[in-house]
């Protein structure tokens, strides 16, 4: 039987959460059915060893608005029978390559809740609009929660019918494999907290620094361990760190390939978010029974994170809450007393079988 061509196309490999879905997505996949290509505008390495067996394109256009004629090149080389999107950039693109190619079906997957890009300004009217297009463009919209569904619905007027929800995946084998024979990276004498993401002002990792001259008072041996690739936000915050005279607690590790070692050890974990599509740190480290501080960035949180079992959910952008979390947790949750219940993540075969 002919295998199916399957095409993933990313901006690029970071080690952002969309891209970590997809690659989880791909590792699901039943390579002795389908094909894969994987198309990227740039190149970024971060989790390339993290894909299965495929083949790599590289377009080399830098950006998302300069792709569109390498695009199509690629796609009437290839003739994929489907094609998946991790970004609402790249799905608005796709739908101005279909004129110009082969029928394929397209599984279009959402990163954010609508609303809240638009509440915290991450487009205008005009990129609304477009993105609106791409979804109605495809043959299938992922929104990872029924509230993004719903948002979608309201926000693009896309047909309900279009949406499935599908909670994240979660690569239980990979994370298993990543903490065997691992070393702890902490200091014994020392509270271990740990936040982990792209350094961007939406994670809110300075409100995280800013708890922490109060925490310090307590807790004189927290230590805060900062996970994560640049996006503009790096200075500033080791300058916030001086400047609150907090930077010998704080420690800044750049992006790491494998964070689990961090996860399985720390005492605790801290998501500092205003917004999030679906965190898949949280996600992880509830897998592996890590104490929880987390915002009410996104409904899951309080779906998985109950108070004064498994951690703390704290309010949006508000330093007394966060504060007050990670006290809480800090002294009232250990992480040999977090037993969390399964997570059942989602397998992109499904919508596949059905394509």
């Amino acid at each position: 039987m002919e295998k199916k061509k399957i095409v993933f196309i990313l901006p690029m490999l970071n080690g952002g959460g969309a891209e970590r879905v997809a690659v989880n997505y791909m590792r699901q996949l039943d390579l002795t059915k389908y094909e894969l290509y994987v198309i990227v505008f740039q190149e970024s390495n971060e989790i390339s060893e993290l894909l299965p067996k495929c083949q790599l394109i590289n377009l080399n256009t830098k950006s998302t608005k300069n792709s569109l004629f390498e695009l199509i090149k690629a796609i009437k080389n290839i003739v994929p029978d489907l094609i998946y999107t991790t970004h609402s950039r790249v799905a608005t693109l796709l739908m101005l390559v279909k004129p110009f190619v082969k029928k394929f079906y397209h599984i279009a997957r959402m990163q954010n809740t609508p609303t809240l890009e638009k509440k915290y300004n991450n487009y205008g009217v005009i990129h609304r609009v477009l993105y609106s297009l791409g979804f109605k463009s495809a043959n299938i919209v992922i929104a990872q929660t029924q509230e993004m569904k719903d948002d979608a619905i309201n926000v693009f007027g896309l047909n309900e019918k279009k949406i499935k929800v599908m909670n994240n995946p979660l690569d239980k084998i990979y994370i298993n494999e990543s903490i065997l024979n691992s070393v702890n990276p902490f200091e014994k004498d020392k509270i271990s907290a740990v936040v982990s993401g792209r350094l961007k002002k939406e994670k809110a990792f300075d409100l995280v620094l800013k708890s922490m001259t109060n925490i310090l008072k307590t807790y004189p041996n927290f230590t805060l361990h900062i996970l994560g690739y640049n996006e503009g936000e790096r200075d500033n915050l080791i300058e916030l760190s001086k400047d609150l005279d907090i930077q010998n607690s704080v420690v800044f590790h750049d992006y790491i390939s494998n964070p689990y070692p961090y996860y399985i050890n720390c005492d605790l974990f801290i998501l500092s978010s205003y917004k999030e599509g679906f965190p898949n740190v949280m996600l992880e480290n509830y897998y592996l029974n890590t104490p929880i501080v987390a915002t009410k960035c996104v409904p899951i949180v309080e779906q998985l994170i109950i108070d004064n079992q498994n951690g703390y959910v704290c309010e949006v952008d508000n330093l007394d809450s966060l504060t007050q979390g990670i006290l809480n947790c800090i002294k009232n949750i250990s992480r040999d007393s977090v037993f969390n219940k399964e997570y059942s993540g989602s397998n992109l075969e499904d919508v596949i079988s059905k394509a």
